[in-house]
């Protein structure tokens, strides 16, 4: 409940909120609001202060702080959205997020949040801002992109409401619109091109080279093959066990990507050449080697970021002139699609690529799937046949 006087001529007007007494007067260019809180255990007044153009906006600012003092909540008037973004990625590094994730977090919360969003005081943000942002993000991002940093935003601003920072998540009250950016669609490598890329790793200037190979002939995941080490690795069977990956957690994607390979004389002698690689690169590195026991790793064991992985994949794709705009991730689309080629069942293809099912694997390689329906033809081959034989 809110009484105040007439405040049109009176300079200083007494307010009562609640059971708090103030005041709203003429400050700068607009006007404060002040409420008496009693005192605190030092002796000094307490004041709950807020600033607006107008009286109806300091009253509005006025009664949502008490509503929020009555609730048990704190707010910080200069806690910003730029602190409350780094709160999250300070929690979620706590949390055991994957070092791979929080850089990619970082890099979209510095460019597309805080750099827009980072210097307004969280109290002040509303759904407007919110909804603008997004749509100005919109122009060029994908959706996917967009449902990411909205999330980042969400999940900051329920961080600093679970802290009692701030009395509502704002974010949550906006819906995340479709970005204009279409989705770039993965690729996969015509035979002629995996065969050029296969044999183009396979030469020794190319560190990467074994990865390459067993990525197009497994279909490995690149966080499985990044997460994979010695152990996994059965060179005198032929086979290759997928345990973990590097993701949150250093679980598989699921419980069917928990799996073991057999895999192909090529990669089984591109893993035989990189181990005795690894093993003179431990000798000289002595002390300074990082004891990973990967496969995948840098000169001196060092695990490999995607970023890594990339910019050393495109050498070798450029090396193997078919450019340098290939993904990694690309490799395991060659192989379901060389898999489709060649006539393998679809039940196989999704076993061997770690799907829990071929729904999962239909939908998401559909382009790369080229399924025959041979039904028809084989009925019809036979019942002209018998036709032609009765009449002959």
């Amino acid at each position: 409940m809110v009484t105040s006087t007439d405040t049109r001529r009176d300079p200083l007007a007494k307010i009562l909120v609640g059971k708090y007494e103030g005041s709203i007067y003429e400050e700068g260019d607009g006007y404060t609001g002040a409420i008496s809180l009693g005192f605190g255990p030092d002796g000094k007044r307490r004041r709950l202060k807020r600033k607006g153009r107008t009286k109806a906006q300091v009253k509005e600012k006025l009664i949502k702080a008490v509503e929020d003092l009555e609730k048990g909540i704190r707010e910080e008037r200069n806690h910003t959205v730029e602190k409350a973004v780094n709160a999250l990625l300070v929690h979620l590094a706590k949390q055991g997020k994957s070092e791979a994730t929080l850089e990619t977090y970082r890099g979209l919360a510095d460019h597309h949040i805080i750099g827009r969003l980072g210097k307004i005081k969280l109290t002040d943000l509303t759904a407007d801002d919110v909804e603008a942002w997004l749509d100005e993000c919109a122009e060029n991002m994908t959706t996917q992109t967009l449902k990411i940093v909205h999330g980042l935003l969400r999940r900051a601003i329920r961080l600093a409401e679970r802290r009692d920072k701030v009395g509502r998540n704002v974010a949550l009250l906006v819906d995340t619109p479709q970005g204009r950016r279409p989705a770039r669609r993965s690729r996969s490598l015509s035979l002629d091109q995996a065969t050029r890329l296969l044999k183009t790793a396979q030469e020794p200037e190319h560190r990467l080279g074994a990865y390459v190979v067993l990525a197009i002939v497994s279909g490995l995941r690149t966080e499985e093959l990044r997460a994979l080490t010695w152990a996994d690795v059965d060179l005198k069977e032929k086979v290759v066990y997928v345990l973990r990956s590097d993701r949150d957690g250093g679980d598989t994607k699921t419980k069917r990507s928990r799996r073991g390979i057999a895999v192909a004389d090529i990669a089984v002698e591109a893993l035989t050449a990189l181990r005795k690689r690894q093993a003179a690169e431990k000798l000289q590195a002595g002390d300074l080697w990082q004891g990973h026991n990967l496969v995948f790793c840098k000169e001196d064991g060092r695990p490999y970021t995607s970023d890594d992985v990339l910019r050393r994949f495109q050498r070798i794709t450029q090396a193997a002139g078919i450019g340098a705009t290939w993904v990694p991730r690309e490799l395991r689309h060659t192989f379901v699609s060389i898999m489709s080629d060649q006539g393998v069942a679809l039940e196989k293809i999704s076993d061997l690529v770690g799907h829990s099912d071929t729904r999962t694997t239909q939908t998401v390689y559909r382009h790369e799937l080229r399924p025959v329906i041979t039904t028809g033809a084989e009925h019809m081959n036979t019942i002209f046949k018998d036709e032609k034989s009765r009449s002959a």
